[in-house]
């Protein structure tokens, strides 16, 4: 019965061919007569003729093609067309009745769309052999799945962007794919109400995916964005042309970027004025699997933007003390044909940092003060790592660097290096200090386009700590870290103690002159605790204050075997020698009364050494490093 009614099928096909001249009919409608034969023959036989759509169907739908998938539905019970209702046009009712036949088919989802999977079904229903689904669009993985895509909001950082900037981000939004991939390919970008958003404001529109590339770009004019014919016209922009995969049950993330026009920071249609760019319903469209178009966006999604004036209209220096700057410190100005000169000694390093644009640093004027003693600050000099940019001749204590013109790029920080030559050094010491300011009285400089930073722009001030000078003496510095150690002693006046041995290897260096020392038998020993009106040479720290406690403690230091001379209770260094010392200092947990100190974190510093100019006959004390850490130990529990 069955082969008998393919055959009748056949006939009436090629009659049917035969029968209507070219003209009579197109090509469209002679296949929707065929189908719906097709579909009648499968009614007598009880099962499903085969059927040849070609195009996704849904609501809307219109055609040949709706009609014999009409016939088709009906021919199978699925389908009852009301009365005098014209077939042709797919609604609510053939909606209905797909989603049944899909059902019955076990086609997921039944949603009541005819696409690529139902049309493969229908056909392979009917006896015609089953093609794999073919992916409507390169790159996807998943053809013939129908899938769907979620839209939610990412990150854009910046609230300002500044006239004359490129590619600043605007709005961010992140793409789920679900059950399929789907191919992104339409962005529509909601411009806002302010036509001058095209006009004025912004000359070009990007779309950008997470790894950077640029998918698609746009002018803004009247040619590329669209006004809108609400009340208050919206202007829209729609990129199109590209295609970026989102792999199924994954998310990719994109950025709409723009470029800024010129313009000045006086054009306040412009300059400090808010845009805002939305994703509107459906502004995005993707493809999936099925070749279906999905569409996704929200009024939710929003980015408020500022465009403010020119970077340049706004950069600023600021100035600061560099943490390189050296700390207080005696130099021996023992050069030259008098033997009281010093070249190139460093003063002070200091920062200035360029912010929102270039800064074109021109002239700075640094303060050099000078107090006792005979010594001065002549030539001053101005460095850039080991460059050196400028000098200037010392006038009382103004030092003037002109036509410096050195760049300082965006957001970065130069450290400078301010030096001077000492002359005049006597045994008197000379202390010298310097200073800058951030005011145009010490700095000019000029942003991109030329003007000068006004006050409003430039911030901030640099110290440099005090250089201590003479034309002889010694020269003290550590080598290595100081040494803490914690130990204990039998019971004394009654109560048990705890100690603590801090050492620290003093190199001392005699420069300009030969340099005399006391022993620890001499009344005013090169180290001690009570020497020189009462002052301790090691202070102690008690939880990082400096504490006044007197504790059972003593100092000790071997005076060297050789590379000194030894006179009674001193020793003598001369001229140009240098030895290290071990000094020890021993600090007891009890009071001199034996009563325990007070609890806490206990550290010790050497910050006075006493010595004696043999040229001079002067008994002099170095305490430059008074209260700097590296003179130091770390910290002990005591008792």
């Amino acid at each position: 019965m069955t082969n008998r009614i393919a055959r009748i099928a056949a006939v009436s096909v090629m009659a049917l061919s035969f029968a209507l001249p070219a003209s009579a009919a197109t090509v469209a409608e002679l296949q929707a007569q065929i189908n719906a034969l097709m579909a009648q023959l499968s009614s007598m036989s009880g099962g499903t003729a085969a059927s040849s759509f070609t195009a996704d169907l849904s609501i809307g739908s219109k055609g040949a093609e709706v009609t014999a998938l009409q016939d088709m539905l009906s021919a199978g019970g699925y389908l009852v067309m009301p009365a005098g209702v014209a077939k042709g046009y797919f609604g609510a009712l053939t909606k209905s009745a797909v989603a049944k036949w899909q059902t019955a088919k076990g086609i997921s989802p039944a949603a009541g769309y005819f696409g690529a999977k139902s049309r493969a079904a229908a056909g392979s229903v009917a006896g015609t052999p089953s093609t794999p689904a073919t992916p409507a669009v390169t790159g996807i993985s998943t053809p013939g799945a129908e899938g769907t895509i979620a839209v939610s909001t990412a990150t854009v950082s910046n609230a300002t962007i500044y006239s004359g900037s490129s590619m600043q981000p605007v709005l961010a939004f992140k793409v789920k794919a679900t059950n399929s991939d789907v191919a992104i390919q339409r962005l529509k970008v909601d411009l806002g109400t302010n036509s001058k958003v095209y006009t004025r404001a912004f000359s070009t529109i990007y779309l950008v995916d997470e790894s950077g590339k640029t998918l698609a770009s746009s002018p803004l004019n009247a040619n590329t964005v669209t006004k809108g014919t609400e009340v208050t016209p919206r202007y829209t922009v729609t990129l199109t042309g590209f295609s970026s995969v989102v792999p199924k049950d994954a998310t990719k993330t994109f950025t709409v970027k723009v470029d800024v026009m010129s313009f000045s920071s006086t054009d306040s249609s412009v300059a400090n004025v808010a845009w805002t760019f939305t994703l509107q319903n459906n502004a995005i469209r993707g493809v999936d699997g099925a070749g279906i178009d999905q569409y996704e966006g929200t009024n939710g999604l929003t980015k408020d933007i500022t465009t403010g004036a020119a970077l340049s209209d706004t950069a600023s220096l600021s100035l600061s003390t560099a943490a390189s700057t050296p700390l207080t410190q005696e130099v021996i100005a023992s050069g030259g044909s008098l033997n009281n000169e010093a070249d190139k000694v460093t003063l002070l390093n200091f920062d200035l940092q360029a912010k929102k644009d270039n800064v074109l640093l021109t002239d700075l004027v640094a303060t050099v003060t000078r107090t006792n003693g005979a010594a001065t600050a002549s030539s001053t000099f101005l460095y850039v790592g080991d460059t050196l940019i400028g000098t200037a001749t010392l006038s009382g204590s103004t030092a003037t660097f002109s036509d410096i013109n050195y760049n300082i790029s965006k957001d970065t920080t130069k450290t400078f290096t301010l030096k001077a030559d000492i002359r005049n050094a006597s045994a008197v010491q000379t202390t010298i200090g310097s200073t800058l300011s951030g005011t145009v009285t010490f700095l000019t400089a000029e942003n991109t386009v030329g003007d000068t930073l006004t006050n409003t722009y430039l911030s901030g001030s640099a110290t440099g700590n005090s250089i201590l000078v003479t034309s002889a003496g010694p020269v003290f510095s550590l080598v290595g870290t100081p040494t803490l150690v914690k130990g204990s002693l039998p019971v004394q006046n009654n109560y048990a103690t705890s100690t603590a041995a801090a050492t620290f290897n003093l190199k001392i260096k005699a420069v300009g002159s030969a340099i005399m020392f006391g022993s620890n038998a001499s009344g005013t020993p090169m180290v001690g605790n009570v020497n020189l009106a009462g002052t301790k040479s090691f202070i102690t720290y008690l939880n990082g204050a400096a504490n006044t406690q007197v504790s059972a403690s003593s100092t000790d230091f071997a005076v060297p075997s050789s590379g000194v001379s030894i006179t009674g209770n001193s020793f003598t260094l001369a001229q140009d020698q240098e030895i290290t010392i071990p000094v020890t200092y021993t600090f007891q947990g009890n009071l001199l009364t034996g009563v325990g100190v007070t609890y806490g974190s206990y550290s010790f510093g050497l910050e006075r050494i006493n010595w004696v100019n043999v040229a001079a006959g002067t008994l002099n004390a170095s305490t430059f490093m008074s209260g700097q850490t590296n003179w130091r130990t770390s910290s002990v529990s005591l008792p």
